[in-house]
């Protein structure tokens, strides 16, 4: 399900590195994908990890718990996860947002980084529609924080702000610098006939 949902973009691109061990990442929320993005970064780099969604969404699509999600009204479920060596993805604005800057944030992210004893990592999410028929996803890590909200709002804002000050000097059709595909994906019309006629040239 994960996956059929993030194969509708072109890709996913990623920078940074995630710290040994669990962790708190925590996200920006301004695009419908942004769940499947956290919860694919955290597959890919091999952590057990659980994605604190609003209970409203926990309750209309139960099949999440199967991937291990948690209401974000879960407190207690959400630390014994941390503390038994699970990573735990969340978004501290609480709800969607449009894109743009970052809204105010709420204390959960910088609460359970604390009582539980480890990094609290910020997470830049982007979905930009460039110069491709598909959207495209970016994905920039920030180096841990303190486990305060002050210090999270102000390590996620330097990284929103430095990746789209990176998508706006790079040509439509270029990945931005310094970033690694994480997943590849749909590819448009123009994309698929440019591949058929190197096939047919002569």
């Amino acid at each position: 399900m994960v996956y059929s949902s993030l194969r509708r973009l072109r890709g996913v691109y990623l920078r940074g590195e995630l710290p040994g061990g669990p962790l708190v990442l925590a996200a920006n929320h301004h695009s419908f994908f942004d769940g499947y993005l956290a919860y694919a970064l955290l597959q890919a780099h091999r952590r057990p990890g659980r994605l604190m969604i609003a209970r409203e969404n926990l309750e209309a699509f139960p099949l999440l718990r199967l991937l291990g999600a948690l209401g974000t009204h879960e407190l207690r479920p959400a630390l014994h996860a941390l503390r038994k060596g699970e990573s735990l993805a969340l978004f501290p604005e609480g709800a969607l947002r449009p894109q743009g800057g970052l809204g105010p944030l709420e204390r959960g992210a910088a609460y359970f980084a604390a009582r539980a004893g480890v990094p609290l990592v910020p997470l830049a999410l982007r979905v930009y529609v460039r110069g491709w028929e598909h959207p495209e996803a970016y994905l920039l890590l920030g180096p841990p924080v303190e486990p305060a909200t002050a210090a999270l709002e102000a390590g996620l804002s330097r990284a929103l702000a430095e990746l789209d000050a990176l998508h706006a000097r790079t040509h439509p059709r270029e990945t931005l610098p310094g970033f690694r595909t994480l997943l590849r994906g749909a590819r448009g019309v123009d994309e698929r006939m440019a591949r058929l006629s190197r096939l047919f040239r002569p």
